[in-house]
């Protein structure tokens, strides 16, 4: 047993030298374009692919809500290109699956675990959260929810973007038995009106690191998927024919800060009860619809690339290991 115990820490000691070296000896990949900085431990042909994908939604949403670039300074993807090394460098307290953010006075940063096309709705759904937050303070919280649910899939399909794919599900829990409409407009950043709702988890700023912990990080641990809710409800909203005629008034309504339930009333002319049956419905059809939109942005993206030296890559991942 003690020879063991030996041999297991000796080989655990001879890895700290391998891990320590990582930083020190990675050279990333840097990639720029009009609004976003890019580095990753992967290639080029995978930074540039990525950077035309943030630039086409970037476009498609400043268009579509008729906002502007809330961002005075590009924003910073920082991708890896295994999940080993992005684990590795998550700040202290942050324990995210696929991406997280990071935010401050100088510079907003989004860190992926991979630049592959399937990773790309994780990265997305921290840039559209960023992005409604600071364009749209008024608009309740579950419909910014909704809307980064529904704009993070966005995909470029023969020269059309798609709107209305279901994003990946880390994880699936119980969604609509007691749903409680009133409880879920009530949702807040930072809390609830709500206390007695003890699944109800509301999203609160992390001070330390600038940022946010959001239902995606602890999705795992609710027993009701307030996430695939808003989801749920937002797409309704946005296709079903009932409802999508005035989903722009709706919209607009609770962006300039009406109540939830009053503009429900005002523009739909519909009761909280009768939009809960109608969602249960929705979420029990086998399969959602999704729409290409033909857009384009104004100029082709041609991001500048190139390789950074060891000293400064080394610079970045310290940065996004403390969170800065």
């Amino acid at each position: 047993m003690r020879v063991r115990y030996a041999t297991i820490t000796l080989a655990l000691t001879s890895l700290l030298p391998l891990a320590s070296s990582f930083a020190a000896d990675t050279k990333l990949v840097k990639a720029v374009s009009d609004h976003f900085e890019l580095y990753t431990t992967d290639n080029e042909a995978a930074a540039t692919a990525a950077l035309t994908h943030f630039e086409t939604v970037r476009g498609y949403l400043l268009k579509a809500t008729g906002g502007q670039d809330p961002f005075a300074a590009p924003v910073r993807i920082v991708g890896f290109k295994t999940p080993g090394e992005f684990n590795s460098h998550q700040p202290a307290g942050v324990s995210a699956g696929k991406a997280f953010s990071e935010a401050n006075a100088e510079r907003v940063t989004i860190v992926l675990s991979g630049l592959k096309p399937e990773m790309y709705q994780y990265g997305v759904r921290e840039y559209v959260r960023l992005l409604l937050d600071r364009t749209n303070a008024k608009m309740p919280y579950w419909l910014r929810l909704g809307l980064t649910e529904l704009y993070c899939t966005l995909r470029i399909d023969n020269g059309h973007l798609v709107i209305g794919i279901a994003p990946n599900r880390d994880f699936h829990t119980t969604t609509m038995p007691d749903l409680d409409l009133r409880t879920f407009f009530a949702l807040k950043e930072g809390g609830m009106t709500d206390k007695g709702a003890q699944d109800f988890y509301a999203d609160a700023p992390n001070p330390a690191l600038g940022r946010t912990n959001t239902l995606a990080d602890i999705g795992s641990s609710l027993s009701v998927d307030y996430q695939g809710i808003a989801w749920q409800l937002t797409h309704m909203l946005m296709f079903q024919k009932e409802y999508s005629p005035k989903f722009g008034a709706f919209v607009g309504a609770l962006a300039a800060g009406e109540n939830s339930d009053a503009a429900l009333q005002r523009i739909y002319g519909q009761s909280l009860s009768g939009l809960r049956s109608d969602l249960v419905l929705y979420y029990r059809m086998p399969s959602h619809t999704a729409a290409g939109v033909a857009f384009q942005l104004d100029k082709p993206v041609t991001p500048q690339t190139g390789q950074l030296s060891a000293a400064d890559s080394a610079l970045i991942l310290a940065q996004v290991k403390s969170g800065k």
